[in-house]
């Protein structure tokens, strides 16, 4: 007597259950996004006003949204920011070598190309312009500026002073 094997019909179900299991148990799932704020520039009369926009960047602890905020700045504005007025006074080429925060103060280390060019009104804004970006979170009231791993007294040949910590003054800087 032969025995003859009849062949069941395979269903997807059971591969797609372990799919899901599988993925789940990994990790994937869409990446949390944070809004931050970034500053720029802009004219106003006769003045040089901080002027805020809002990014989406990638979530994650503190320095990771504070990393992210900064390499934001540096991107500068987009287009339409541009259209709109806003400038940047931090110079092209400058890169993001570190940030840190410690007892409540943002540690953020430059490149030497952050102190290249530009006059008095230059130095200021690209100084408020890292200060108001790395102090709008709770865990940094304060802002270090560090160049090229470097704590420094002034930055640039204007003398802006960085080597103690600044928070935000009480009104926004008019420069």
């Amino acid at each position: 007597m032969r025995v003859r094997r009849v062949a069941r019909p395979v269903t997807a179900r059971p591969a797609v259950l372990l799919l899901v299991l599988v993925l789940a148990a990994t990790g994937c799932r869409p990446a949390a996004t944070r809004e931050i704020s970034v500053f720029f520039t802009r004219a106003e009369g006769n003045d040089i006003v901080l002027a805020e926009v809002r990014r989406t960047v990638a979530g994650g602890d503190a320095g990771a949204v504070l990393r992210a905020a900064f390499h934001e700045l540096l991107r500068g504005p987009t287009a339409e920011e541009r259209a709109g007025g806003l400038v940047t006074s931090i110079p092209p080429g400058t890169r993001l070598r570190s940030v840190r925060i410690v007892g409540g103060v943002a540690e953020v280390d430059f490149s030497p190309e952050l102190e290249a060019g530009g006059g008095s009104a230059s130095m200021l804004g690209r100084f408020w312009q890292i200060v108001y970006t790395g102090t709008q979170f709770p865990q940094a009231r304060r802002v270090l500026v560090l160049i090229d791993g470097e704590r420094r007294e002034a930055m640039g040949g204007e003398g802006v002073l960085i080597e103690e910590p600044v928070g935000r003054p009480p009104a926004p800087p008019r420069f």
